[in-house]
């Protein structure tokens, strides 16, 4: 995979996701970690775009060579000021426990039909969202039974629910993780002097879907095929390794 030399010239920040994208079978390896100390000292902006909850954003912010994250797919976004880690929330906690009885009752009359579904181990850790898991740790669900959930889900009033390469996320309000760049580009973006142009997405899933969309300048690892036939909107690239070495892959042609 080469950049051409006009979309290289361009890019400042790089919005990534985590899971499959810069891990391998849910691995974070030392190689990305030095990638990212690459992309910190070359001047890059940084971004994790995630659907993993606060509690793990609150961790890896305070590990990780990275300035910023966006955490349940776009409730909300914790941002580095030095050593101080500020949280803005997004979504909206008018109604909150109310809702997340209601999220908790989806997910029990799912149950119903589909014994063995469970949620991730991560819950407990989430602030706004609901997240089954249908991959990331045994048994998993079928094919029919993760399209079952979908459906189930996208059929209740107010829900927003999406399809990661680990979970299925589900919430209440309109909150995305378009909504959360969106954010971060007119807020931090602007004292970066950042804009649409300049940022380069990567990802390998359905739910980064609308950021392939939203971005000039996108890149799938190659496990994205997986998925392909599931897109509308594809990324602009595609590395040849997948997860962490294809975003290692696509960072060397940036630092070279």
């Amino acid at each position: 995979m080469i950049f051409p030399s006009n979309v290289k010239s361009q890019i400042k920040a790089i919005f990534s996701d985590f899971d499959d994208t810069l891990t391998n079978h849910s691995l974070f390896h030392s190689k990305t970690l030095k990638t990212l100390e690459s992309l910190k000292q070359k001047g890059f902006w940084l971004v994790l775009v995630s659907g993993r909850p606060a509690g793990w954003a609150d961790c890896l912010m305070r590990i990780l060579p990275i300035d910023a994250m966006v955490f349940e797919n776009g409730a909300g976004v914790m941002i580095k000021e030095g050593s101080k880690i500020t949280t803005v929330r997004l979504a909206s906690d008018k109604n909150l426990s109310e809702e997340k009885k209601i999220l908790e009752e989806l997910f029990i009359s799912l149950k119903k039909e589909i014994p063995h579904l469970k949620l991730a181990t991560d819950q407990p850790y989430r602030l706004y969202d609901y997240a089954i898991d249908f991959i990331e740790e045994p048994p998993p669900l079928s094919a029919t039974e993760t399209e079952k959930t979908l459906n189930f889900l996208n059929r209740a009033p107010g829900i927003t629910a999406k399809l990661s390469s680990i979970h299925i996320n589900y919430w209440y309000g309109q909150h995305t993780k378009v909504t959360a760049c969106e954010y971060l580009l007119n807020t931090e973006g602007k004292t970066r002097s950042i804009h649409l142009e300049n940022v380069l997405y990567s990802g390998d899933s359905p739910n980064d879907e609308p950021l392939f969309q939203f971005f000039h300048h996108s890149v799938g690892v190659a496990n994205i095929r997986l998925f392909w036939d599931k897109l509308k909107f594809h990324p602009k690239f595609i590395t040849q390794l997948e997860g962490g070495n294809g975003f290692q892959e696509f960072a060397e042609e940036l630092l070279t």
